[in-house]
């Protein structure tokens, strides 16, 4: 039910979004790239300010015995998780279209991967990393004005823009989230009953290992793109 609910929701803001560009003859197509960044855009922003607004409550209930807390997590990780699959079905959906020629492997993998690490804080209940994680979609809040500013000519709008995900990707990102993630996960797995005996502190490092190389890919391509504006 929840799948279904944020699949209308996520299209339907996406055709809104797609209307007003169309209005202004920005874009033509339906899930053309501005418009459905601008859904993702919105989307990690919402995802990102509900993990910054709460953070400082995963502190107070680390164990997540406030059943009413750990209901708020179940709600928000399922739709963290209903995201990425309705990205990877836009993006198929664009290449099936010709609205791109390839889907992105970069973003193809940090979405599968996304979804299976998902799926095992499900499995393990450990809601609690999803709100953590869920602080990494901040850099994706400027994904669509950064598009929309190139359509446009607005060489130095989309200068910041691209230099906010830049200073995402390294000051929060890797300098601050991934850290507080591994140290997070360590504490629980260590002092919540309920969580020990799922301990697996190698296979997280295994996945922040991954993710990490793929953000070495965007830090490269980053610092590529400003060269060119």
């Amino acid at each position: 039910m929840w799948i279904l609910f944020d699949f209308i929701f996520m299209h339907g803001l996406s055709y809104i979004l797609f209307k007003i560009f169309q209005h202004f003859n920005i874009e033509h197509r339906f899930l053309d790239n501005i418009s459905f960044n601008m859904t993702r855009s919105l989307i990690c922003g919402s995802i990102s300010y509900y993990s910054y607004k709460n953070y400082n409550r995963l502190f107070d209930d680390k164990c997540l015995t406030n059943e009413k807390f750990s209901n708020e997590l179940i709600h928000y990780h399922h739709q963290f998780l209903n995201y990425f699959i309705y990205d990877i079905f836009v993006m198929i959906y664009q290449v099936y279209k010709k609205i791109n020629k390839n889907i992105r492997s970069d973003l193809l993998i940090h979405h599968i991967l996304a979804i299976f690490v998902l799926h095992l804080i499900d499995s393990h209940k450990m809601y609690n990393l999803s709100l953590i994680i869920g602080l990494s979609e901040g850099m994706s809040i400027v994904s669509g004005l950064k598009l929309l500013t190139h359509k446009l000519g607005l060489k130095k709008y989309t200068n910041m823009f691209v230099s906010f995900r830049l200073f995402y990707l390294i000051g929060i990102r890797l300098l601050f989230l991934w850290p507080s993630l591994v140290l997070f996960y360590y504490d629980i797995t260590n002092h919540c009953d309920k969580f020990k005996k799922n301990k697996n502190i190698s296979l997280l490092i295994l996945f922040l290992g991954i993710i990490i190389l793929n953000e070495m890919k965007w830090i490269k391509s980053g610092f590529k793109e400003l060269k060119r504006i």
